[in-house]
């Protein structure tokens, strides 16, 4: 409601607010796509996506911690703060946005339902490098969603302020949570310094600017003093039709002059806290400069219609000092207001502004437009530098929406291949089906011989697999088995892949933020690959086997953490093995 009493519907300042608000968050996402692509061609779509939302929510989140104390410090910052709820929401959706795309792309479409797999895929709890970073981006969004869902006025009613006010508190646990689930996540893939350098920077701004907020309130605090009347400031300290706040025991009190008289309420509003000894008095009523709420400075009721009521106190002079009775009467009580010696009226210091009215002082306006466009520059900035600084995406193609037709010898131990002579050599290509499946019940009839696969390739280096959309037998002869040549016994680091991810469809296929993906796809049948460096340092992909050549269990708990390995390494054609010593290690 205004000072009119009149509901405060979707105004020209609530469009522009928002509009604005609206065009910086899907600016943001798409130069962070944009940088991604240039910079790094062989990024796929999805991940840019996931990433740029998430990095778009985890900016915005930050910038609602620091407006609050930011306006405790300079008054200035206010009419952003009024509006804060506006980018609460706005969180909540970028929230379930990045989740949900993040749950369809890497949990989706396999042998688990996606919410079992989110939370199972990882069970390293004692390993800090390998910790599930999931479970803390799970917490956060339930608590942002929560924030977002109850931001209506409906659940301030039937939550009661002090219930809403400390459920909203809980924005400082999901920042919390959502530094843990970047560290543990992100952070553990891309070590470029400018991610761990913004994260403490962020981290120290939010924190210091909280604490700035905090010594200053301080320092304006009067000592807090036993005695049952406690002085507050003198009456010519009062600007007619504005306030003193001073502080009674734990509380902050509001002490408005009105008509020469003076009147004691509690400084929170009923509605959401807001201050209202930063208010004014409008047509004889307190005004919180928040959303306009009014109340009566004599009995801290709203006029009717409505009945919302604050809590006044009892006050009066003593040697030219207004004391203000420590014990607060109950919300509404009415105290007759004290009239203090004549004195000179002093001028009101700033024009009065409630946040959503359009009628904010030239100078406020220019100093939040000169912020507001500061603040997207440095964002715009920083979400450039994150996306050019990206090391994750390897050279890999996923021709998606370009089937091609292979034919070739089908083999199916140990896992499904298909051999192509082509001319001076045989080139083989690993099979994978739809999702996170492998291929060997599409190919099981069909060990042997020859057939027909039409399919999408994907494809890094000399590695190769058809994403298989049907197989029919073919004409021609089929090709002998190709002779498994040893190379001799290695020991390799590297990390244990899915085939289908890291070869192209996913971008990157690799790493802990892709373990989830990879535990569903190799639990799916997938074949799994090791990757690792040879002894020039290049790349080498191989296919695991155990000493039998034929598949281990299925290794996602193995997937997205670095291994040392040690086995024989054999060729057969262009397809390199890695037949394993022993056992795995325990994940």
């Amino acid at each position: 409601m205004s000072h009119h009493y009149q509901a405060v519907n979707w105004n020209r300042q609530k469009r522009i607010y928002d509009s604005l608000l609206g065009l910086a968050v899907v600016g943001g996402v798409a130069l962070f796509a944009g940088v991604t692509f240039v910079a790094h061609p062989f990024a796929t779509f999805e991940s840019a996506l996931i990433r740029g939302l998430g990095l778009a929510g985890f900016l915005l989140l930050h910038f609602i911690l620091m407006i609050g104390p930011a306006a405790r410090l300079d008054r200035r910052f206010l009419p952003v703060l009024y509006n804060r709820r506006h980018l609460g929401v706005t969180l909540g959706l970028l929230s379930v946005a990045h989740a949900g795309f993040v749950i369809v792309q890497y949990h989706a479409l396999g042998n688990l339902d996606p919410l079992v797999s989110l939370f199972t895929a990882n069970r390293d709890w004692t390993s800090l490098a390998n910790f599930p970073f999931e479970i803390f981006g799970a917490i956060a969004l339930a608590v942002l969603v929560l924030m977002a869902v109850t931001s209506h006025d409906y659940w301030l009613s039937v939550l009661t302020p002090p219930v809403w006010k400390a459920l909203h508190m809980a924005v400082y646990g999901a920042y919390v949570s959502l530094i843990f689930h970047v560290g543990l996540g992100f952070l553990q893939d891309e070590r470029h310094p400018i991610y761990f350098a913004a994260l403490v920077s962020g981290v120290v701004l939010v924190g210091g600017l909280h604490l700035a907020a905090a010594l200053r309130e301080r320092r304006l605090d009067q000592e807090i003093s036993q005695a049952e009347w406690v002085p507050v400031c003198r009456p010519e300290d009062i600007v007619e039709g504005r306030a003193k706040i001073g502080t009674i025991g734990l509380e902050r009190v509001a002490v408005f002059k009105h008509q020469g008289r003076l009147s004691a309420v509690t400084n929170v509003c009923k509605h959401q806290g807001g201050p209202l000894g930063e208010g004014k008095i409008v047509d004889g009523c307190i005004t919180c400069p928040w959303h306009g709420y009014q109340f009566r400075p004599e009995d801290g009721r709203s006029p009717p219609p409505f009945q919302d009521s604050v809590a006044t106190f009892d006050l009066r002079m003593a040697n030219g000092q207004v004391l203000v009775r420590r014990t607060p009467n109950p919300a509404g009580t009415l105290v007759q207001p004290v009239t203090p010696e004549p004195s000179a009226d002093r001028a009101d210091p700033e024009p009065f502004y409630v946040g959503y009215h359009p009628a904010a002082p030239a100078p406020l306006a220019r100093f939040n437009r000169t912020a507001i466009v500061t603040m997207l520059v440095l964002s715009g900035g920083l979400i450039g530098a994150f996306a050019f600084a990206q090391r994750t995406f390897d050279p890999s193609h996923y021709e998606f929406g370009a089937p091609r037709v292979v034919s070739g010898t089908l083999r199916a131990a140990p896992f499904p291949i298909l051999e192509v002579d082509s001319g001076s050599s045989v080139r083989q290509y690993l099979l994978a089906g739809a999702g996170k499946f492998g291929a060997q019940r599409i190919v099981a009839a069909f060990d042997g011989r020859r057939v027909r696969v039409e399919g999408q390739l994907a494809y890094r280096g000399n590695g190769r697999l058809l994403e298989i959309a049907s197989v029919t037998p073919a004409d021609g002869a089929t090709l002998g088995p190709e002779p498994l040549i040893d190379l001799g016994s290695f020991r390799l680091e590297g990390e244990i892949v899915d085939s289908k991810c890291y070869l192209g469809v996913m971008n990157p296929g690799r790493g802990k933020t892709h373990r989830g993906c990879a535990a569903r796809c190799l639990s799916g049948g997938m074949t799994p690959l090791f990757a690792a460096r040879n002894f020039n340092g290049a790349s080498i992909e191989l296919v695991v086997v155990n000493q039998q050549m034929s598949p281990f269990p299925p290794l996602g708990r193995m997937a997205g953490q670095s291994l040392a390995l040690t086995g024989r390494v054999l060729r057969r054609g262009d397809l390199w093995l890695f037949q394993v010593s022993g056992g795995l290690p325990p994940s």
